[in-house]
């Protein structure tokens, strides 16, 4: 076995699809990771998941699971920070007010740390990515929606109902469209992969030329992906709709920009693999938009972490509240 053990933690990331999990160095060094597919079958089966996965990459890392200074968990919102319950996730079945922190404390028998898994990949972010060495640093992740993390003078900011940092559900057009949330207009009803897809349709289904008809065999197979591959191909359709989503994007990154006065903003997600035809609009309504002062010692970069974000987020949400220095 590897000493000492206290230089390690438990990382898992909680998804609908899958549980991973690692075994971290406080330093940001994986040892070895594990995955298991998420039970759709409740609670007790998705938690048993999560430890047979921790445990896996424990052995593979050769640390054992007794000896982790503490196991941190990135979970679907939404929850409760401080006891670590999780509320109603959309996409995990049968879960209602679940005592997740209290199940994986008596099943591993170490301190368990529960986080957002969006809010908690802002301190990845900041420890071990894109925003190394600034206390300010906003995460963006764009994706099937839009979420986000704010730290602020290094300190994750939650709010009293735990709900800060969704600043997908932030409102940029009072006459759009109605969002999953029940609300009117948010960012993530106009720029998220799928609004990126049916704003793609709706142009297609009314007539407007395309490549993107030859890249799918039906209009309802259209992703975020397709409209990126022919935006970068040339296609005016798609460029239009990655512009105009962009520049939705680039609005919210005003608001948060005059709200926070951050150093970093990173932004990741798969949407965000489209590049310069997210970036360059973005950083060009900045350029427009924001107050100069604070835009000018702001760097809108891409997440550097990619898939391994909420691994990371996880450790670093550990190693936080159990007091101990991430390196």
């Amino acid at each position: 076995m590897v000493e000492p053990a206290e230089q390690f933690v438990g990382a898992i990331d909680l998804g609908g699809t899958n549980v991973r999990a690692a075994i971290i160095e406080a330093g940001g060094q994986i040892r070895a990771r594990a995955r298991r597919p998420t039970p759709q079958t409740g609670p007790e089966d998705v938690v048993q998941a999560m430890v047979e996965a921790l445990q896996q990459a424990a052995e593979e890392a050769g640390v054992s699971v007794d000896r982790l200074v503490a196991v941190g968990v990135g979970a679907p919102g939404p929850l409760d920070h401080s006891t670590g319950v999780v509320y109603a996730p959309p996409n995990l079945a049968g879960w209602d007010n679940v005592p997740l922190k209290q199940m994986l404390q008596d099943r591993l028998r170490r301190p368990v740390f529960v986080g957002n898994d969006a809010n908690v990949a802002a301190l990845a972010e900041r420890r071990y990515g894109a925003g190394k060495g600034s206390d300010d640093v906003i995460y963006i992740t764009v994706s099937t929606g839009i979420g986000g993390g704010i730290v602020t003078q290094g300190r994750l900011l939650l709010g009293p109902a735990g709900t800060a940092g969704e600043v997908g559900h932030i409102t940029i057009d009072i006459h759009g469209p109605r969002c999953a949330c029940g609300n009117i207009g948010c960012v993530e009803a106009l720029a998220s992969g799928p609004a990126i897809a049916r704003q793609a349709q709706a142009r297609l289904r009314a007539g407007q030329p395309s490549m993107l008809r030859e890249l799918v065999s039906s209009l309802e197979d259209i992703t975020a992906e397709h409209v990126v591959e022919a935006a970068r191909r040339g296609d005016p359709l798609a460029a239009t709709v990655m512009e105009e989503a962009a520049c939705n994007i680039g609005v919210l990154v005003v608001n948060l920009i005059h709200l926070f006065n951050p150093a970093v903003i990173a932004i990741g997600g798969g949407v965000s693999n489209a590049g310069e035809l997210l970036f360059g609009p973005i950083r060009q309504v900045v350029q427009e938009r924001a107050l100069k002062a604070a835009a000018a010692v702001c760097r809108i970069v891409p997440a550097a972490l990619g898939d391994d974000v909420g691994l990371y987020g996880a450790a670093a949400w550990a190693l936080d509240q159990a007091g101990l220095s991430a390196g």
